[in-house]
């Protein structure tokens, strides 16, 4: 048997069990069809359990990552006064905002992918104190192909999926199809274990350990992304 952890995605988790501990999964598709909110659910349910969630952001800072989910009734406010959460900020840094830094909360830059790994890796030192496992997200990888060299950044994601997986963490990446060319997306989809594709209608389970590819339908409702 595979080891498991709950994703958060209702019907997603009785279809598959979960996703596969231990492991990094792909989730991409084009805009707009639910890769953000399968992130806020799967840090919701971080929350729930009281697992640590380290939080690589692109396209949001902290404030706007609690008013999103607030917008579904999920509060991470607590969570975040509990240090659970671990967050690198390289969308304040895009724009040259600035403030103190603490072991949990650092500021990166999207132009910069040599400091977002030494904050990856300062980061993982402080949770593997803490725990044995826990979760990441990677919102959005687009965000980074648009300001780096797209062969630079598989690499800097190899490392950065080896470097969760080797702490003990379950991660989620996302990433915009169509943004990269068709041999970067290749090789992205190389460097994770599970892969899930959502067009706004129907999710495909194109990679997974364990499980046939699957297509099932999904909706986005005011209770997050609902599937089946």
């Amino acid at each position: 048997m595979i080891p498991k952890i709950a994703s958060g995605i209702s019907g997603l988790d009785e279809l598959t069990g979960g996703l596969p501990d231990n492991t990094m999964t792909l989730v991409y598709g084009p805009p707009k069809t639910g890769k953000s909110i399968f992130c806020y659910q799967f840090l919701r349910q971080s929350v729930a359990e009281d697992d640590l969630c380290m939080y690589l952001m692109t396209d949001y800072n902290l404030s706007q990552l609690e008013a999103q989910m607030m917008a579904f009734d999920w509060f991470i406010a607590e969570y975040i006064a509990k240090k659970k959460l671990y967050v690198i900020d390289t969308a304040s840094g895009s724009v040259g905002a600035t403030q103190k830094e603490m072991k949990n909360m650092m500021i990166s830059f999207p132009q910069n992918p040599t400091d977002i790994v030494s904050k990856v890796i300062q980061e993982l030192q402080s949770i593997y104190q803490e725990a044995q496992r826990f979760r990441s997200v990677l919102d959005s990888s687009t965000t980074l192909f648009a300001f780096n060299s797209p062969i630079l950044m598989i690499r800097v994601l190899k490392s950065y999926t080896m470097r969760i997986k080797m702490a003990g963490g379950t991660g989620v990446i996302t990433y915009t199809e169509g943004a990269a060319e068709p041999q970067i997306e290749t090789m992205l989809k190389a460097t994770v274990d599970n892969i899930i594709h959502l067009d706004g209608e129907e999710m495909t389970i194109e990679a997974m350990a364990g499980l046939k590819h699957t297509d099932v339908g999904y909706q986005i409702t005011d209770a997050g992304i609902a599937v089946g």
